[in-house]
Order: structure tokens, then C-alpha cells, then sequence
């Protein structure tokens, strides 16, 4: 796990470099449909583009009751056998939506073969949270490739620049890093993960993250949500949690003013701010998954566990399928 998360920033240029053959067409909707490790691609574009057509993103067996043949279905699915995806991609095909995939094999490819349907090949071999770089970014190619990503090499090139900084920063040779100070204070605890709804696909990650690298149990709350609900029950929570805030300087007047109420509610309590970093939103967004992708490999050293193996979510798998 260490190995692929050393290699994050490669990944990301060596999707861009794929070669793959699009219709020339303008969809009217966009849909991305995808599980855990690679249905989060799907959630961070969704903080990132702001797209001028309707866009979702799919995490069940059934897509949007508003897909027809002007939308755009792009398929991810790093093993290919994914049950909900595969269902939808069929739904797709159904309803002569226009679909692109992205996999590493599996039944899905052998699917797009068959249906003659676009399929972006990335290399097989990795658990599906750490090929993100390349479910990210082969998305992003398409994007890019039917117009829906205008005018963002910028962005594109200054966040791989930003990524390989921090895992220089992060590396395990670095004994003080912020990764690893962080993943000390949680060490022990139920991590509480509260970002602006903007940051909604980061934080998902992270929680994500620590659920299989670090094999624990965390949540996820969203503000300006959590501020109509969840405030109430601070001053009760249990001891043995800890509080992550996920800030981005592009974050509203009326946002900040929301999340720092919150911090103080929280008093002396286990809790740190982890702020993006970078220029562009793109570059920000990245910067805080790739921290929190050490983080989580970090904590799971501390807690004496693989970060790599899910045994239970393939026992599903096998019981499922």
C-alpha cells in the first residue's frame, strides 16, 4: 500500500496519457456510477466541476430516473465486477444513454467489447482506493476530451506538482510529519470528519480510508448541514473521539463563520484543523485526499494492522455473487 501511495502523482499523468476514442458528442446530463474506491472519483469531480449540465453521481444499482440517450454514463469499476455497476452500465445501455468505462478487466470490459462502447484499460494489480489516481483522472481525460473540462491544464499540472511536494513532506523517512502527528492524535479514538458540503467527495475519502486502511469505524458530517442538528449532541459526545476539520481558504464568509462556532463548542476536546493547500480548486481538493490517504496508512502502522487487505468486503463479494 505504501508503494502505490509513493507512486500517487505517476499515476495521475500516467492516466492522462491513455489513449482512447470518444464519440464527438455534447451530453445534455452527466452521470458517474461507481462503488467505494472508485465511485469516490466520481464525488470528487463533483467538488471540483462546475459543470452547466445536470451531474450526479450513482452509488446503487439504479441510475437516475432522468438518464435518456442525451446523457453522458461514465462507468467506473476498477476490478470490472462490480454487481451495482455492472447493473447500471446495462440500464445505461438500455436506455441508449452514451457510456464510457473505466476498468481494469472483468466482466465490464469484456461487456464494452462485446456492446462495442468505449473503455478506458488502466493496469490491473492494485485495491481499488489506491488506483484512484487513475479513476480520477482517466475521468478527468474524458471530461477534457468532450469539452466538459475547459481551460483547466492549469489546474491539472499544478496539482500533480503540488502532490509530489507533499509526499516528499510525508514520506516515511520523515519522522515529524503532519501526516503521522495526526495520525497520532487519532490513534486510540472514533475519527469525526466535518468539512464544508464543497469538500464533500474529500471528505467521504477519508472517512473511507480509515474504514479500510486504518480497519476502524469514522464519520462524516457536512457543513452548513451538521449545524442544524449534530452541534446539539457536542456537548454530550463521547470521550473517545476525535475531530477533523477539513478548511479550504475558498470557503464563504458565512461557512467559516459556521465552522469556527463549531470548534469552540468543541472546548479543549481532541480536534485539529487540516487546511488545502494550493491555488487552484483542483490542486486544493487533491492536496487534502493525498494527506489523508498518509494519514490513514499511518494510523493503520499504529494500530499494528495491513492497511491492505478487506477481507470482509470480499467475503461479500463471495457470498454475493
Amino acid at each position: 500500500m505504501l508503494g502505490h501511495l509513493m507512486r500517487f502523482p505517476e499515476m495521475c499523468e500516467e492516466a492522462l496519457s491513455i489513449e482512447v476514442e470518444l464519440p464527438d458528442v455534447k451530453p445534455a446530463s452527466v452521470v458517474v456510477t461507481g462503488m467505494g474506491g472508485s465511485g469516490i472519483a466520481g464525488d470528487i469531480l463533483n467538488d471540483w466541476l462546475d459543470l452547466r449540465v445536470p451531474f450526479d453521481v450513482c452509488k446503487s444499482y439504479k441510475l437516475p430516473t432522468w438518464v435518456d440517450e442525451k446523457s453522458l454514463v461514465i462507468a467506473i469499476s476498477y476490478s470490472g465486477d462490480t454487481d451495482e455497476t455492472l447493473t447500471c452500465v446495462l440500464e445505461a445501455v438500455e436506455k441508449n444513454a452514451q457510456l464510457v468505462t473505466i476498468t481494469s478487466g472483468g466482466r465490464l470490459e469484456e461487456m464494452c467489447k462485446t456492446l462495442g462502447k468505449p473503455c478506458i484499460k488502466v493496469p490491473p494489480g492494485l485495491a481499488p482506493r489506491a488506483a484512484l489516481p487513475y479513476s480520477l483522472f482517466s475521468a478527468i481525460l474524458v471530461f477534457k476530451k468532450l469539452g466538459l473540462a475547459m481551460d483547466k491544464e492549469g489546474e491539472i499540472k499544478e496539482s500533480i506538482e503540488l502532490l509530489r511536494t507533499i509526499r516528499e513532506e510525508m514520506a516515511p523517512e520523515r519522522e515529524n510529519n503532519q501526516a503521522k502527528n495526526i495520525a497520532r492524535m487519532i490513534n486510540g479514538t472514533i475519527p469525526i470528519i466535518y468539512a464544508p458540503i464543497h469538500l464533500r467527495g474529500v471528505a467521504l475519502r477519508l472517512k473511507n480510508q480509515f474504514n479500510e486502511n486504518s480497519k476502524i469505524i469514522s464519520k462524516a458530517e457536512f457543513f452548513p448541514e451538521l449545524c442544524h442538528n449534530e452541534i446539539v449532541g457536542l456537548s454530550s459526545a463521547p470521550k473517545n473521539l476525535s475531530f477533523l476539520f477539513l478548511r479550504d481558504a475558498g470557503e464563504s464568509k458565512q461557512m467559516k463563520k459556521r465552522i469556527e462556532f463549531t470548534e469552540k463548542l468543541l472546548g479543549g476536546r481532541n480536534s485539529t484543523t487540516i487546511w488545502a493547500r494550493g491555488r487552484g480548486r483542483l490542486a486544493r481538493i487533491l492536496s487534502l485526499v493525498y494527506l489523508g490517504d498518509f494519514i490513514s496508512f499511518y494510523l493503520a502502522i499504529l494500530q499494528g494492522v495491513d492497511p491492505t487487505p478487506t477481507p470482509e468486503i470480499a467475503q461479500l463479494k463471495a457470498e454475493t455473487s
